[in-house]
């Protein structure tokens, strides 16, 4: 146990320390982690024994036109080590946003550490790493030509990208509690001028939550996240989750419920310096039938602008195997 305390240390330290840089345009659009929480801290790979395939598309600020609206897709893909100490995952995206588009790959790996065992409750320590690769196109052919700028040559542009990204959880029966720092590796695009366009630092994500059983088939499981860059740009999310839980079930040491019920609320308001103000509120309600899972979030802007559209709006199937038909999704009371 302290070994594994000493290699916590060594790593957050000098990730807190760093002055690691990226640029804006590469920071793709991560809000599908209400869908799957590997895209908010890739340690959560692996840490159920089942294997998932989850499809995942957000369309934003509905009433614009869909080609004049930002829209984001995933395929997502993760799964448990046989020895049970890690996982394996990952995903392809797409984001289009105006001119800008990304199409990318990211791979997702972690490492888990039994620190302590009391009956059924574990205490777990999870180190998880990504790395991305993508490719960004610049399509300047769809500016209006009436206007003359001379920087601007009306051609399509395209580069290949790479990132990395890193996190560090600890779950304690229902209880959770990470950190992952996203864009640790500076890149360049060159499709922009690079003395012109503004630059962010490495994006910290502190979380935590706890599930809680309100009766023997009722969860209830809140979350909150703070984001920040390390400068003046801040982010709080709380969200809460409540869970049905129903079916036949397979009673061995853990119980498995074939079927379940989901609602969900996230609350997210901006903490930036001198700029304090809620940004949006989005409920949502999932189902999961034996082995699909269906799920739908509507995110409602509450800035001035945001009220000049219809929201946007989130999508997920998904499809998850279970390894072991005994082993439950909720053997480490995370999931």
């Amino acid at each position: 146990m302290r070994k594994a305390w000493r290699i916590l240390l060594v790593i957050l330290f000098p990730l807190v320390l760093a002055e690691a840089r990226t640029f804006a345009q590469d920071a793709p659009v991560y809000e599908q982690y209400v869908f799957d929480n590997t895209l908010l801290n890739p340690a959560f790979t692996g840490l159920v024994d089942m294997i998932q395939v989850k499809a995942a598309h957000r369309q934003q600020w509905i009433g614009f036109g869909p080609e004049k609206t930002p829209s984001t897709t995933f395929l997502m893909f993760r799964s448990r080590f046989k020895a049970r100490d890690g996982g394996l995952g990952g995903f392809l995206y797409t984001d289009k946003n105006g001119v800008n588009s990304q199409a990318g790959l990211q791979v997702n790996g972690s490492f888990q550490f039994l620190m302590r065992t009391k009956r059924n409750i574990k205490t777990i320590l999870s180190f998880g790493f990504g790395a991305t690769v993508f490719m960004h196109t610049y399509d300047e052919s769809r500016f209006d030509r009436d206007i003359y700028d001379p920087i601007v040559d009306y051609s399509t542009k395209n580069c290949f990208g790479y990132d990395a990204n890193f996190g560090v959880l600890l779950t304690h029966g229902g209880l959770i509690a990470g950190v992952s720092f996203d864009n640790l590796l500076q890149w360049t695009c060159p499709a922009y001028n690079q003395r012109l366009e503004r630059s962010l630092s490495v994006n910290m994500n502190v979380h935590a939550g706890k599930t809680f059983w309100l009766m023997s088939n009722m969860q209830l499981a809140p979350l909150v996240i703070f984001k920040t860059n390390m400068k003046n740009m801040n982010q709080m999310d709380l969200g809460v989750r409540f869970k049905l839980l129903s079916g036949k079930k397979i009673r061995t040491v853990y119980t498995k419920d074939e079927n379940e019920v989901v609602i969900g609320l996230t609350y997210k308001q901006t903490l930036d310096v001198g700029n304090v103000s809620p940004l949006s509120i989005s409920p949502m309600v999932g189902f999961i039938v034996k082995n699909i899972s269906v799920s739908y979030l509507c995110e409602i802007g509450l800035t001035g602008l945001q009220r000049y559209n219809f929201g946007s709006h989130q999508i997920a199937l998904g499809f998850r195997l279970y390894r072991d038909k005994f082993t439950t999704l909720d053997k480490h009371n995370v999931a």
